[in-house]
């Protein structure tokens, strides 16, 4: 009789060993998957926070087309539009490649620098004039990344 309760114990510490080990396995899944789904609505956080921003700016350039390619202006209304609009796409830019650094943003780099690149190619000589305004991080990240235009 006691040979078969000593039995019957030792099957029930065995199965809430095997349980714990089980439930402790789970609990590490579920931390890597809340990782990974935190991870990815970040990634599409960041995507959809940029896309609001930029379309924010384009609709800018449609009611102000002169704001595209804008040359040293005689009038200076349009100048000071100009440097506002200017200081705004860059902050924009400055921001895109804060979000773009580190490992697993391959996808928003993939997206997001053409539009650097880009934008770039239109402001870039606001920017050269205008360096103090930022990090010498991002002075230094443009300046290896997208050189001045010769």
């Amino acid at each position: 009789m006691v040979c078969m309760l000593l039995e019957s114990v030792s099957r029930w510490t065995q199965a809430q060993v095997i349980a714990e080990a089980v439930a402790a396995i789970g609990i590490v899944i579920t931390l890597f998957y809340s990782l990974w789904s935190f991870t990815r609505t970040l990634r599409d956080s960041y995507y959809a926070e940029l896309d609001r921003v930029y379309f924010e700016l384009l609709k800018i350039a449609m009611e102000r087309p002169y704001l595209i390619d804008f040359p040293a202006a005689p009038d200076p209304n349009k100048q000071r539009e100009y440097d506002a609009y200017a200081f705004m796409v860059w902050n924009f830019i400055e921001t895109i490649v804060d979000r773009c650094e580190g490992h697993g943003k391959k996808h928003l780099r993939a997206t997001w620098y053409p539009i650097v690149a880009s934008e770039n190619a239109l402001h870039r000589e606001w920017f050269n004039n205008n360096r103090a305004r930022f990090k010498q991080s991002f002075c230094q990240f443009m300046e290896k990344e997208y050189p001045k235009p010769s």
